[in-house]
């Protein structure tokens, strides 16, 4: 009996080494964690390197992106909506679009026709457009106003959560640029308010910013689909460039509050409008930065050699920088002149810069979008019904656009 009990115990423990190592060899397959219960690392999240971006693994990302303009902050010009802009009668900017609007149709009813729009600007199928035209990422303007509701309190992030998971899903880096802070950085309607610049120095409005990135930043920790945040847009302030008087010092808060709660995502900060008009990043011991600059070469629309020539300016102008930091083209165009978009984007890439065109969809005939709403009927908010401005704003859908060819031939 001693015997049999001992071969039966043998038999079992032999057994349960068996499936041990089975189990073992089979868990190899899979990546682990350090961490219980973690998810494996994410290659895809980004920092800077010098003077590139790089992945987690170390290799190079050169960012191919395109700007979702119009969206979260629209502009009479590009969007299907009667906004005179910085001058001009009627509704000047979108912060005076969503006040008629809520006068006339109530918060919900404003918040509906809003919806309306910005489900039928961008759709799923709209990431497979940004994919297909060899962007891989998207940077997508916003504004205080699109997250506030009717408390004021920063809680409205359905859409841009939509946004962060669809990028995700289709594997395009997202950056999130504040098109419009509190003040605002500028009295431009590509803030949404044209009221006047009253950022800088004004302590409520410099809290309220810092606080909008602390949510933003809490909300968003971790994802590695991100590729960084864009603090301020076009800061242009009183002076009209960034200096150490206005733009700095709140550079640095924004900086400190975000690294407190994610140490880890990249930090874009903007120039206006030089490579020498931001300082050093160790100056401010600022790491993991990016620096971004916009480059319009206005009123030479047609002067291919002009074009060229400020393309060359402004590279030489990165290069004769003394730090290294990536740089980061926020915002250009090279209006219809196709020679110039392939220089351009041929020389941004050989000199590792990263670039987001401007823009992806515009009302009209021009080659400010990659796709045209040739028929686009423009919004009177203030005169057209709720049916009339839901009709308006329901076909802004890019099933109704065209695709332009110079985008189509060069964005690669």
């Amino acid at each position: 009996m001693k015997a049999r009990s001992f071969n039966i115990v043998l038999a079992v423990l032999v057994l349960l080494a068996a499936i041990a190592v089975g189990v073992f060899s089979g868990l190899k397959e899979f990546p682990v964690s350090d961490k219980e219960g973690a998810p494996p690392p994410d290659e895809r999240r980004l920092h800077a390197s010098g003077n590139v971006i790089v992945n987690a693994d170390g290799e190079e990302v050169l960012l191919k992106a395109v700007n979702v303009g119009g969206l979260f902050v629209q502009e009479g010009w590009m969007c299907a909506t009667e906004l005179s802009g910085e001058e001009g009668v009627g509704v000047p900017d979108h912060l005076s679009m969503l006040s008629v609007l809520r006068e006339r149709f109530g918060y919900d009813g404003a918040k509906e026709l809003i919806a309306i729009y910005e489900e039928n600007f961008f759709t799923e199928a709209d990431f497979d457009r940004v994919k297909e035209m060899g962007f891989n990422a998207i940077r997508l303007p916003f504004g205080y106003f699109n997250l506030e509701n009717e408390a004021g309190e920063l809680v409205e992030f359905d859409r841009i959560d939509w946004f962060v998971e669809q990028c995700d899903k289709k594997d395009i880096y997202l950056i999130l640029d504040l098109h419009g802070a509190y003040g605002p950085q500028n009295n431009s309607d590509h803030s949404g308010d044209v009221s006047g610049t009253n950022l800088f120095g004004n302590k409520e409005n410099e809290q309220k910013t810092i606080k909008l990135w602390e949510t933003v930043a809490r909300r968003y920790k971790g994802r590695s689909i991100i590729a960084g945040y864009d603090l301020l847009n076009e800061p242009s302030g009183f002076l009209g460039f960034t200096n150490a008087l206005e733009q700095f010092p709140l550079y640095d808060a924004l900086y400190d509050a975000i690294r407190a709660i994610d140490p880890e995502v990249m930090l874009i900060i903007e120039s206006v409008w030089e490579a020498d008009n931001l300082p050093p990043p160790a100056q401010y011991g600022w790491e993991n930065v990016c620096y971004s600059y916009h480059n319009y070469n206005w009123g030479h629309d047609d002067d291919v050699e002009n074009h060229i020539a400020f393309v060359d300016a402004k590279l030489d102008s990165y290069a004769a920088l003394d730090y290294e930091v990536p740089k980061f083209v926020g915002e250009f165009t090279c209006f219809e002149l196709g020679e110039v978009w392939e220089y351009t984007i041929r020389k941004y890439t050989e000199a590792d810069i990263s670039y987001a065109v401007w823009t992806y969809k515009v009302t009209g005939f021009s080659s400010w979008g990659a796709y045209n709403l040739l028929n686009a009927e423009k919004a009177d908010v203030e005169n057209d019904s709720y049916e009339e401005i839901a009709e308006k704003w329901a076909a802004v859908n890019t099933d109704n656009a065209v695709k332009r060819a110079v985008f189509e031939d060069y964005i690669i």
